[in-house]
């Protein structure tokens, strides 16, 4: 594993943005539109799965696993992200 060199790393991160930019400017996509498809889907999971995966990982919290609420709110929070995942694909 030889490491790139700053020179390298330099023109493929502006040859990248180069690229993005361009694309961004040649399909015009609705912004708005853009951050309310994909911060439902990251909402959802903060909201939903990241207190139950800390009840799993914290130890302070390990006292509240293995309820059936957090079952519940896994599931909830997963049929709320594949709503919005659904929505995208249509």
């Amino acid at each position: 594993g030889r490491r790139p060199s700053p020179r390298l790393l330099d023109r493929l991160t502006a040859g990248f943005m180069l690229v993005v930019c361009w694309l961004v400017a040649t399909l015009n996509p609705s912004i708005l539109g853009m951050i309310e498809t994909l911060g439902g889907p990251v909402i959802a999971a903060l909201l939903f799965l990241m207190p139950m995966y800390a009840v799993r990982k914290v130890p302070a919290m390990r006292r509240y696993a293995g309820k059936l609420s957090n079952v519940f709110v896994v599931v909830i929070g997963l049929i709320s992200i594949s709503a919005l995942v659904y929505s995208l694909l249509q």
